[in-house]
């Protein structure tokens, strides 16, 4: 897994002033709103490490594998270096580019093609739900 880096306060105060400025110029606004859509919502248990998501309305409660509750939602880790996304678990802080290892400055929410590229598996409600469809 990537590894965190130590102290994310520059790299957040860098991508909130970038977003700010995108929205108040008014330019970017479809990128940023295609980053921040998605089709799948992207997990991964703590337990087992098992990789899987789900259609975009619905949200783990459990794994499908082991059935335990610590699922951790996926996110996108963007290289400022070389623009590769890192996927791994919401959290604080900003994770170290997998591909370059340099610091990543933003986050994207993956589609379901990306998690289908990471080995995550689609699960439905039944499998990943206690609550009735």
């Amino acid at each position: 897994m990537a590894k965190r880096l130590q102290n994310p306060l520059p790299h957040l105060a860098a991508v909130a002033a970038l977003l700010l400025t995108a929205l108040l110029s008014g330019c970017g606004k479809g990128e940023i709103n295609q980053a921040l859509d998605s089709d799948a919502n992207g997990f991964v248990c703590q337990a087992c490490k098992t990789k899987f998501y789900t259609e975009r309305k619905l949200f783990a409660d459990f794994c499908p594998n082991c059935k335990n509750g610590d699922v951790r939602q996926v996110v996108g880790f963007v290289c400022s270096h070389d623009g590769h996304v890192t996927l791994a678990p919401r959290g604080p802080g900003f994770l170290a580019c997998e591909k370059c290892g340099k610091s990543t400055s933003a986050l994207s929410i993956p589609r379901e093609k990306d998690l289908q590229a990471w080995g995550a598996a689609r699960k439905s409600a039944g499998e990943v739900s206690s609550q009735p469809n």
